[in-house]
């Protein structure tokens, strides 16, 4: 118990440091009784920064992704519990719940559609349909590729897993049938290989 109270002072310190070496001695029965709580406590504690939470979240404090993102999934759905901040309600809802998933599929759909639209009737001097294959991907999916890399942790937020879940279907030509939360690594390294084609 002291060791999750210490984890959750290190976390909303922004100490992650102190968060990343008590993690790991924190029992997992433990972890996964209390990661509700833990969470909470750290959005209560956060003085206005959510940083602890992301933390906690990106190095999938349960040791289970799914269970990770099922957690923060049942603290953004919890519209009647008045313990739980609205800030860590609201960032767990537009960043690491489910439908955060869902509108990052959207959102990466809506991205590929109007790529398309510019890349068949775009008006500009250098069309994009004169460039290379590899190119066209790169410009596309590049931005992406990005962020994903600089968000540093085991996890991808759910809306960023959404992103990139439908960027690889793009990709494929098809639907992918995976995307299991485990498959995160698989979908990066799909949109890794139609992005290093260009250098080829």
């Amino acid at each position: 118990m002291e060791l999750c109270l210490a984890l959750t002072a290190a976390t909303s310190s922004c100490q992650v440091e102190v968060a990343a070496y008590l993690l790991p001695r924190v029992p997992p029965p433990v972890l996964t009784a209390l990661s509700i709580e833990i969470l909470k406590a750290a959005g209560e504690r956060s003085g206005g920064s959510l940083q602890g939470v992301e933390f906690l979240l990106k190095s999938d404090f349960l040791g289970d992704s799914t269970a990770t993102y099922s957690v923060a999934d049942s603290i953004a759905r919890s519209s009647e519990d008045e313990s739980v901040p609205s800030d860590l309600k609201s960032f767990l809802q537009e960043h690491w719940s489910e439908s955060a998933f869902e509108k990052g599929m959207r959102e990466s759909h809506d991205d590929f559609m109007n790529f398309m639209r510019v890349l068949k009737k775009g008006e500009s001097a250098i069309s994009l349909r004169d460039l290379p294959a590899p190119l066209r991907v790169a410009i596309a999916y590049m931005p992406l590729y990005r962020e994903c890399m600089k968000a540093d942790g085991r996890l991808l937020s759910q809306r960023l897993r959404g992103q990139l879940v439908e960027a690889v279907r793009q990709l494929q030509g098809c639907a992918v049938a995976v995307v299991e939360v485990s498959q995160t690594r698989n979908l990066m390294a799909v949109l890794e290989h139609h992005l290093t084609a260009i250098f080829d």
